[in-house]
């Protein structure tokens, strides 16, 4: 996938796990330049592929043997809002 500055770059989809605002410490950076997607396409593709592993997740679909349980993960977080 291409990102705004025209480089090819991977995201690890599979990787994701739900977290909440407080798990979040500061924002992401490389080389201490913020990471931002500021391409509206961009960001819908990736939050369609998003969706999709989601889905599979919910059909018990594992990606790999240490896969964390991120469905029950999931609950967990909505449950102590």
């Amino acid at each position: 996938m291409k990102l705004d500055d025209s480089r090819q770059s991977a995201f690890l989809i599979q990787d994701m796990f739900p977290i909440t605002d407080e798990y979040i410490e500061r924002e992401y950076t490389i080389a201490g330049n913020h990471l931002m997607l500021t391409s509206e396409h961009t960001a819908k593709e990736i939050e369609q592929k998003a969706k999709k592993v989601m889905g599979m997740l919910k059909r018990g679909v594992k990606f790999m043997s240490t896969q964390p349980n991120v469905i029950g993960i999931l609950e967990k977080l909505k449950k102590s809002k």
